[in-house]
């Protein structure tokens, strides 16, 4: 050490050129072990965070509530507009294409992912798997179709003044 302590300038800089002291390569070691295993770490919690919104998903049974949702509100519309009924299987197949539980799964997730921790994830699932929550989970569709008839019968009731107020606003100098 005092070796190195008596040289300096250009003497010092040729013979330490290109040399890490070893405290130095300890040090970039740790600091890229540590950031490895924070990396993994946070990684695994990622795993592990969509892990359990996804197992939530599978207690709500979501993918059968989605099928049901589809089924519904496919024959909603067809009772409502029933021009379109021709083209309800078309229409079925579209909409099982594009908003099938196997097409909006991973977007499921990460919305359940951004919306509540793992520990919440966790409960919500402990509870849909009691007798309430199983309920719950099963009773879902059918509330869920309740109000969307709710809401197509109320429009339907009140079509005249909808239409009065559409004709109203297209009438207003603009």
């Amino acid at each position: 050490m005092e070796a190195l302590r008596s040289e300096s300038g250009p003497k010092f800089i040729e013979k330490w050129k290109g040399r890490v002291p070893m405290t130095t390569k300890l040090s970039r070691f740790l600091a890229a072990a540590i950031l490895f295993t924070t990396c993994s770490t946070a990684s695994a919690d990622q795993a592990s965070h969509r892990k359990a919104a996804e197992n939530l998903l599978k207690v709500m049974g979501v993918e059968n509530q989605l099928q049901t949702t589809i089924d519904q509100m496919l024959e909603l519309q067809v009772k409502s507009n029933p021009q379109i009924a021709p083209f309800k299987d078309a229409m079925k197949r579209f909409f099982t294409k594009h908003m099938s539980y196997s097409g909006l799964k991973e977007d499921f997730i990460t919305i359940y992912v951004d919306a509540f921790t793992k520990e919440e994830l966790d409960e919500i699932t402990a509870f849909y798997q009691t007798p309430t929550g199983r309920k719950m989970a099963q009773k879902v569709p059918e509330l869920a179709n309740k109000g969307m008839q709710l809401g197509a019968k109320r429009v339907q009731d009140n079509q005249a003044e909808l239409r009065q107020m559409i004709q109203d606003e297209a009438s207003k100098p603009k």
